[in-house]
Order: C-alpha cells, then sequence, then structure tokens
C-alpha cells in the first residue's frame, strides 16, 4: 500500500530561488516574465511524479511585518528587497496553484515557516510521512521520524531529502537544536545576531555539551572557556531574544482542517489548459495528462474523441436538413483536403455531416446547402477565407457571421503572422493531433507548410466548440472583441472574394517587358564593363568592390566584415565620384525587377481565367496591415520609371474596360492630427494645405506660397521621421545633415506643434505602464522590448510605442474601407470588383459606363468610413491599366 503524503511547500522561498535559478529572459510573447512561475511549477510537476502526495498545501508569507519584527526590529533588515520581476510573479504562481486546486495559507503576522510548523505538528499524525518543501535552516527543527524536509540540492528539480540523521552529519546537531544553533552563532540570512565571538563549530560544542541555550544559562558555570562564559553571561538577552526568533512558533487560529485532503479536488481541465496556454507552458501542457493525482482525475470538459460511427455521409437534401433541425445558435465547419474537396459539418453534440462537394451537381443537394449556408446562425471554424473561396468555386456562397478561430487567435498574438490549424490545437487544447483518431482517408486542409494534408479528419471537429469559446471570452477580456466583429470578421469574404477573382494580366505586354530589360541589361553590363576597364561578375560585392575602391580608387565610406560595403546606401555615398555607379544601380534595379516580377508573373498567371490570385493575409504584420505573398504585389515599385512599367500589365479582366486605384492621401499624418488634438495640424489639414509645405513653412519661417522643393523634402522627411519615432541621428541620416541642424528641426517641429509632443511622450508612457500599445479602435501590439535591459531594445521599444496607435490606426482605416466599398458595390449592385489592396491603395475593375458611379462610390466609402477631427482623403484615378 503506498504511504499517506502530506506535502507542506514554502511558497516564498521556492518562489525565490525559481526566480534566481532560471534567466529573466524567460517570458510570455506579450512580455510577461514568468521564470518564476515556470520554475515553481515545474518543480511543483516533479515533487508530485516524485512523491505522489495525498495532500499538499502551500504557505507564503505575508507582505505586513511580523511578530519577530516587533520583538526585534533589525529581523530581516539586511535581506534586499524583492525584485520586481519577481513581486509580478506571485499572483501568477498562486493562480497555478489555484487552479490545480492546491490550498494556499497565509497568515498576518506569521511567516510561511510558522504556517509549515503549525500544520506539521497538528496534521502529521493523520499521514505516513509529511514532506516539507523548502531551502531555510530553521525549518530542519522539524524534522522527526515521520517529518523530512526536500531541499534543491542545484536548478529547481534536483532535490534531497533531509531526515534527522542528514541533518545531524551536515549540522553536528540533532533537528530539535537547529533553533538553538542558530540563536548561538546566529543567521545572517534573517539578520539573526546570535551571540558575539560564537561561530558555528563553538555552538555545535556547547550543544554537545547542553541540551539547548535554556540548559546553558541554567548551567553556565560549567562552561569552562572564561572569555566564552562571559561573552555569553554579558549576551543572555541577546541569545535568548535570538532563539525567540529561531523557533517556530504554532498559530491557534490558523484553521488548517479545511484544507486537508482538498489538494486536486475537482480541477477543471479547461482552466489548467487555459492558464497555461496564457502563459505559453507548452512542456508542461504536455506532461498535464501524465500527472498522477491518485484518484483525483482531472476533469471538467476534455477534447472530444469523434469516431467514424460519429459521421454521418450527406446523400440527400434530407441529410442536411436533419442537420438543421440539430442547429441551435451555431454551425462548425472544416474544410477537408480530399479529392474532390469536402466539408464537414456540426451542430456541437454530433454527429458530423461529411458533405462530398462533387455531388452538388445535384441541383436539389446545391440548394439545400445553399439554404444552410445562408441561416442567420453563426458559423465557427477555422481559416473561412479558404471555405468562402471553395464555396465560392460551387456557386454556393456562405451568408451571416463567422467565428474564425484563426483570425481570432491572431488577433490575439499579433506577433504571429499565421498559426496552422495543428498548432492552434495544440496551443489550447494541448492536443497533439498527429496521434488523434483518424477518420478514413480524409485531410483537413491547414493552408501552407509542412503541417498540411495532416490526416487528421474528424480528430478536429470535436475541437471547434471548446477553442471558440476560449478564445471569444479571451477577446472579450483583452477588449478586442470590437476589433473582431467590426474590422476582422467582415475583412474575411472581402479578402476571399478578392483572392477568388485576381487580376487580369496582360502576358503579351510581360513578354514584351521580359525582352527589353534583357536588352536593356545587357546593354548596361556593357557600359560598366566599358567605364571599369574589364569584365567582372557584377553579382559578386567582392569583385565589384575590387574594381570601385582598388581599381578605380573611389573613397569608400562602409566597412563590412569581409570589406568595403557596395550596398545602395555605400554606393549611393558615392555617386557622384564617377558615371559607373548610376549604371551599377541601373543595372541592379533593372535585375531585381526582372527577376522578382517580371520573369515570374507569368508563371503565376492560371490558364482557367488569366488571373493571378495572390494570397492576402489580414493579420500578416504586427501594425495589422494586411500583406500578400505568392506573389507579393504590393513591393512592385512605384518611386521610379522602371518599377511603374511592371504596373501596365495588370489590366481590367474579360467584360469590364478600366482600371480604378484609389489612394488615401497622407492618411498617418491625418491620424496623428486627430490622435494628438495638435490645432495647427488639424487647422492645416482642414484648409486643404500641402501638410509638407505647412510644415517647412511653419519650421523654417517661410511664407507658405514660398515654401521651395528642397525646404518640403526636408519637412517631409521630418514629418514622417515622428510617426516613426525617428531620432536626431535618423534625421541626419535621412537630410544629410548635421547632428546639430537635426537637433534644431526636430525641436522647432514640437515647438510648433506643441500637442504632437505631449501626445507622443503620452504614448511611451502609457506603453511602459501597461506593455502595449493600442490603435484608435482598440486593436493591442504588445511591446516586449520596454521591458528589456538592453538600451537599444527599449529605444526600439519607444519608437514601435509611438509608431503602432498612428500606422495601426491607419491599417484599421484601410480595411474598413475596404469593408465599405466592397458593401456598397453588392447593395448598389453594380458590377465592379475590388482585385487590389496595395497599403494605403485599392484598385478595382469596372465598366466604362459605371465609371463615375464607382469613382463616386469608392471616394464616399474610403472617406466616410470613420470619422476624425480632420477629414480623410483620397485621390482617385482612373486608366486602362494600373499605370495611372
Amino acid at each position: 500500500m503506498e504511504p499517506k503524503i502530506l506535502m507542506l511547500i514554502d511558497g516564498n522561498n521556492i518562489a525565490y530561488r525559481a526566480f534566481y535559478a532560471l534567466p529573466e529572459t524567460i517570458a510570455t510573447t506579450a512580455g510577461t516574465t514568468t521564470n518564476a512561475v515556470l520554475g515553481f511549477t515545474s518543480m511543483l510537476f516533479k515533487l508530485i511524479e516524485d512523491y505522489q502526495p495525498e495532500s499538499i498545501i502551500a504557505a507564503f508569507d505575508t507582505s505586513g511585518p511580523t511578530f519577530r519584527h516587533e520583538a526585534y526590529r533589525q529581523y530581516k533588515i539586511n535581506r534586499k528587497k524583492m525584485p520586481e520581476g519577481l513581486g509580478a510573479q506571485f499572483p501568477l504562481i498562486k493562480e497555478v496553484l489555484a487552479v490545480l486546486k492546491i490550498p494556499v495559507l497565509e497568515k498576518e503576522g506569521y511567516e510561511a515557516d510558522d504556517i509549515i510548523a503549525t500544520v506539521a505538528r497538528q496534521a502529521g499524525s493523520g499521514y505516513d510521512q509529511v514532506l516539507i518543501v523548502s531551502g531555510d535552516k530553521d525549518i530542519l527543527q522539524l524534522v522527526s521520524g515521520k517529518v523530512q524536509v526536500v531541499v534543491n540540492k542545484k536548478g529547481i528539480t534536483d532535490t534531497l531529502i533531509y531526515d534527522s540523521k542528514q541533518v545531524k552529519e551536515k549540522f553536528g546537531v540533532s533537528p530539535s537544536r537547529i533553533k538553538d544553533l542558530l540563536a548561538l552563532m546566529g543567521d545572517s540570512s534573517d539578520n539573526i545576531p546570535g551571540v558575539m565571538g560564537i561561530g558555528p563549530k563553538t555552538a555545535r560544542k556547547l550543544l554537545a555539551q547542553f541540551s539547548g541555550v535554556k540548559e546553558i544559562y541554567q548551567n553556565l558555570a560549567q562552561v569552562k572557556n572564561e572569555k566564552l562564559r562571559s561573552n555569553l553571561e554579558q549576551q543572555k538577552d541577546m541569545a535568548e531574544m535570538s532563539l525567540a526568533l529561531t523557533r517556530l512558533k504554532d498559530i491557534e487560529d490558523l484553521g488548517w482542517e479545511e484544507y486537508l485532503h482538498k489538494s486536486f479536488t475537482n480541477i477543471q481541465r479547461p482552466e489548467v489548459e487555459r492558464l497555461f496556454n496564457n502563459l505559453e507552458f507548452k512542456n508542461l501542457l504536455k506532461k498535464l495528462g501524465d500527472l498522477n493525482l491518485g484518484d483525483k482525475k482531472l476533469s471538467g470538459p476534455v477534447n472530444r474523441r469523434w469516431e467514424k460511427k460519429d459521421l454521418a455521409e450527406v446523400t440527400s437534401p434530407q441529410d442536411l436538413l436533419a442537420l438543421s433541425e440539430k442547429i441551435d445558435d451555431r454551425l462548425y465547419l472544416l474544410k477537408l483536403e480530399t479529392s474532390p474537396p469536402s466539408l464537414l459539418l456540426c451542430s456541437g453534440n454530433g454527429p458530423a455531416y461529411h458533405v462530398e462537394l462533387n455531388r452538388l451537381n445535384k441541383d436539389e443537394l446545391k440548394d439545400s446547402l445553399a439554404q444552410l449556408l445562408a441561416s442567420p446562425v453563426l458559423k465557427c471554424g477555422y481559416d473561412f477565407k479558404g471555405i468562402y473561396k471553395l464555396l465560392m468555386a460551387l456557386g454556393c456562397p456562405l451568408k451571416g457571421k463567422v467565428a474564425d478561430v484563426k483570425i481570432m487567435y491572431l488577433l490575439l498574438n499579433q506577433h504571429l503572422p499565421d498559426i496552422s490549424w495543428k498548432d492552434l490545437a495544440y496551443n489550447m487544447c494541448s492536443l497533439d493531433l498527429e496521434q488523434e483518431q483518424k477518420c478514413g482517408q480524409m485531410q483537413l486542409e491547414l493552408g501552407t507548410g509542412p503541417e498540411r494534408n495532416l490526416d487528421l479528419g474528424l480528430a478536429s471537429i470535436g475541437l471547434l466548440e471548446q477553442i471558440y469559446g476560449q478564445l471569444e471570452q479571451k477577446l472579450k477580456q483583452e477588449g478586442l472583441d470590437r476589433v473582431y466583429a467590426q474590422i476582422e470578421e467582415p475583412l474575411i469574404e472581402v479578402l476571399a472574394n478578392m483572392e477568388y477573382r485576381g487580376v487580369y494580366v496582360d502576358q503579351a505586354y510581360l513578354n514584351k517587358l521580359i525582352v527589353e530589360y534583357d536588352q536593356n541589361i545587357r546593354e548596361l553590363e556593357q557600359e560598366i564593363f566599358e567605364l571599369c576597364g574589364e569584365k567582372f561578375n557584377l553579382n559578386s560585392t567582392q569583385q565589384l568592390a575590387s574594381i570601385l575602391y582598388e581599381k578605380l580608387k573611389l573613397t569608400p565610406t562602409k566597412r563590412t566584415k569581409t570589406g568595403y560595403s557596395t550596398d545602395a546606401s555605400a554606393l549611393s555615398a558615392i555617386y557622384g565620384q564617377s558615371p559607373v555607379i548610376a549604371k551599377i544601380l541601373d543595372y541592379r534595379e533593372l535585375t531585381k525587377l526582372k527577376n522578382t516580377y517580371i520573369d515570374v508573373l507569368p508563371k503565376l498567371v492560371e490558364p482557367r481565367d488569366g488571373r493571378i490570385h495572390t494570397t492576402y493575409n489580414q493579420m500578416g504584420t504586427t501594425t495589422g496591415r494586411i500583406s500578400s505573398n505568392d506573389p507579393n504585389l504590393q513591393n512592385i515599385p512605384i518611386r521610379t520609371s522602371l518599377g511603374k512599367k511592371i504596373r501596365k500589365a495588370f489590366i481590367p479582366g474579360p467584360g469590364y474596360d478600366l482600371i480604378l486605384a484609389a489612394d488615401y492621401s497622407q492618411i498617418e499624418l491625418r491620424v496623428l492630427a486627430h490622435l494628438s488634438g495638435d490645432e495647427g495640424l488639424i487647422d492645416a489639414f482642414n484648409q486643404g494645405q500641402d501638410i509638407h509645405s505647412r510644415t517647412a513653412s511653419e519650421i523654417f519661417g517661410v511664407d507658405y506660397q514660398k515654401v521651395d522643393e528642397t525646404l518640403r523634402r526636408k519637412a517631409k522627411a521630418i514629418n514622417f521621421g515622428i510617426i516613426y519615432g525617428m531620432t536626431k541621428y535618423g534625421l541626419m541620416g535621412r537630410l544629410d545633415i548635421s547632428e546639430q541642424e537635426a537637433e534644431d528641426y526636430i525641436q522647432a517641429y514640437f515647438a510648433r506643434y506643441p500637442q504632437v509632443k505631449t501626445y507622443l511622450d503620452q504614448l511611451i508612457t502609457t506603453a511602459y505602464s501597461c506593455g502595449y500599445a493600442t490603435t484608435i479602435f482598440g486593436r493591442k501590439r504588445k511591446i516586449v522590448e520596454l521591458g528589456s535591459s538592453n538600451g537599444r531594445l527599449r529605444s526600439l521599444g519607444e519608437r514601435l510605442a509611438v509608431n503602432t496607435p498612428i500606422q495601426g490606426s491607419a491599417a484599421d482605416i484601410m480595411k474598413l474601407a475596404m469593408i465599405q466599398v466592397y458593401r456598397q458595390l453588392k447593395h448598389q449592385q453594380v458590377d465592379s470588383n475590388l482585385i487590389l489592396n496595395v497599403h494605403d491603395e485599392v484598385v478595382l475593375e469596372l465598366k466604362e459606363e459605371d465609371s463615375e458611379k464607382v469613382s463616386r462610390l469608392v471616394r464616399e466609402s474610403m472617406e466616410d468610413c470613420v470619422s476624425l477631427k480632420v477629414r480623410l482623403r483620397v485621390d482617385v484615378n482612373i486608366g486602362p491599366n494600373w499605370y495611372i
């Protein structure tokens, strides 16, 4: 029969040890330091695994003074103040104990050691063994035949047990005399004075002769060493006070009885998983299921295991009618990658209905599915963008609100650009889907990456309800439910439609461009070789450096580990030293454009419709901006004539005549004016003035009408530099000016726009306080860099704290604008399509007869999608291609 064990944990002692054993760099992606919580929890799991206690009680010190402080004001006075990083983790440690149903005992005026002593002495008789987990020496006085102390030998999981024999071997006295030993020799960790002149060796000799401090003073004449006897006699009060300080005291009204036999009772798995996921304890989550809690099991709703008997094949409209009757307020959907693709549909209670979409050629079945998907119930699933596109291809649209757990999760974890279903299931439910049940040959589509095509099937459908419930609650707690409902959720359909529609490409023009660029590149190569006097590998930075700096004797400006630099900034710095530099920069631009776009775009055209279907990631950046890949159409250069040529390849598709491009004008500066409330900025925009000219006029003291291009360029650099938290050093490099000039420009800016300075300072202060920055709409970006001990990283964090509310709000406005344009096109039944988004620009294809109507619709939708203190302005251009 297993021994019945009571375990008593000194919470403060173990938390301190964990904090110093693990690096402070251990933190969540949100920036919460968790090294002490992780170490404490890891040790707790190891203790449970090794000793399998029947009951655990954790004792903690309180923040106020104890009876020992009242007896001796200098008690623990030398002890360092608790590190701020540790103090903030105690609530999390107690939260871990709470979800594991481990009682916590605290008592004002007493220490954790006194609590442990009280319970060990009074409750010990009901157990075969009492294990005390602590590293304090004074706790060893409790060791007896039944009571042992578990201490850390090193780290947080390597432990050693002290019984009576080991205490005697280590300290030279029996456990009951530990308090007397400490009283005589003192204890520097607690600032217990002891008797001056008595060290460990002398104290042990005295306790070998006498049974304790009290007995020493009762028989003081028997101390033969005259000096020692004199010390003892003169410091009797100090010795007795030290003994009172080291003696662990029983607490009469502790009420420990109600906490016995309560450990691990009614543990709710979802509570534990939710906390561990928030703390990002992935390895501990894996161990959770193996935790031996005796006959007390983890309870609560667990991940449902779906089997083939839970699967119903849809073969007729009646099958879908049966599902409709089961649905209360929610329909769960998962897209399965089979050949052909299929869906799993479920009401939450089962069974799951498998729809092979090739059967939808039967009109009555297709109509039944369309009716089901058009119902007003909430649709819940993973990656609705993919589901929307699949159903669009079938002519079976999905309508109503959707709960996309992928987007919800990414909104809560802005640092992640994407997440697979496998990782989402593991992070939310600590479930490894690779080990879960399989259902025939069905495979859940996970998006891109190695997770794709995992044989998951029914193992996934049962997780959606649990994951959705957790994410919905978390969004409300974080105040992000509005961002999801008003921005991200409706945007899913917009992006799905844009991806499905694609953008038409003039392949004949691209083929001509390939020939033209090939010829231009060859000509440039020849011109460069002639200017350099020899042929060499233009793409080799080392060969190029040798030609420029050794043969041509140009003056280098930047050095790298391998030699002098030939990057764009280094070459721009020596632009005027030789005509070959301009040729090299042109060559690089041409080859980059050709290799990145001109050669690639024709290969990406879908043969069935002649269109390129890029992929939009609505959560692809930490500020909330939409990103694009396969191909990345947002990086096509527009500042050079060579880059603009590529835009000519994007034309309206068959049935459409024109391309419309609508671009926000200086949206980020308008957002800054709104957020800061600066009257000067607001006035400039509301008067319709050019903001860069207005800034130049204000800073340089020049009449607005007389601002030249040089001054405007400097003002523009300052305006945008402010948004991005640029320092004077950044401005120096941008404008090639002195440090003093850069400092003067920035000071002049803030003098003319003082509310901007106040607002930016407030952003940084707030971010330091709460650890994140927010947009107008409440989107959050965690800024972990602000908690770094590295000054460079903290400076980066301050720049992010400034930039995020401005750029993030602009990104949110762009998303709202796209939603509004999409809705108005549908509402007004205009045959026009959104086909591209590039940062602050949207692109549509339309018919010529609708050009005036679409132009007005787009402008109104984008300018009126949000109300700010300054009016948004949109530039609209229409032409035969994107080169407008």
